[in-house]
């Protein structure tokens, strides 16, 4: 009987803490009845490498030498990378299932995640999209996201317990007199 017991215990004790990362879903938020409160606690991460990319307009210094024209382009080319699995919180509710987050200490750099209707995932999105890459504002600029942003998404970590308290009584029988 006491190995029952620390059988159970021992299940209890094995499934405590355990902790997957999942995918920011619709469904999840409404099982769990999340507020912006809770999500804004909730610590979330990168499920891709971003690149985010800005071109800068081209400069050019043109001469003229030994009967050649000369050009000089000068192209500046800004660029963020967000890891996969760079720690970022919510920052702002936008409505219309629409989320900032922030990967930076600079609050006004936010990427935008929407529920997408397939499955309910929470996606990156964009002001426009063309072949997989977005057109995002973060901070006050616009860049480009990489090929693929259009299926990136917000991963967290659940962590699962299971307690229970379960007495076993092994019946003695009843023996007939």
């Amino acid at each position: 009987m006491k190995n029952l017991h620390f059988a159970i215990v021992g299940l209890a004790i094995a499934l405590a803490g355990c902790s997957a990362k999942n995918v920011l879903k619709h469904d999840v938020i409404e099982k769990h009845v999340l507020t912006f409160e809770d999500l804004n606690a909730i610590q979330f991460y990168s499920s891709h490498d971003i690149v985010l990319t800005k071109y800068d307009p081209l400069k050019s210094n043109k001469n003229t030498e030994k009967g050649s024209l000369n050009v000089n382009v000068d192209k500046v080319v800004d660029q963020v990378m967000i890891k996969r699995g760079t720690k970022g919180r919510i920052v702002d509710d936008l409505g219309n299932e629409k989320y900032a987050v922030s990967f930076e200490p600079d609050e006004s750099k936010v990427l935008v995640y929407g529920k997408q209707t397939q499955f309910g995932v929470y996606y990156l999105q964009a002001l426009e999209w063309d072949n997989g890459r977005g057109k995002v504002q973060y901070g006050d600029q616009f860049y480009f996201t990489n090929a693929g942003a259009d299926q990136f998404s917000l991963l967290f970590n659940i962590n699962k317990s299971l307690k229970e308290n379960r007495e076993v009584r092994v019946a003695k029988g009843n023996k007939v007199k």
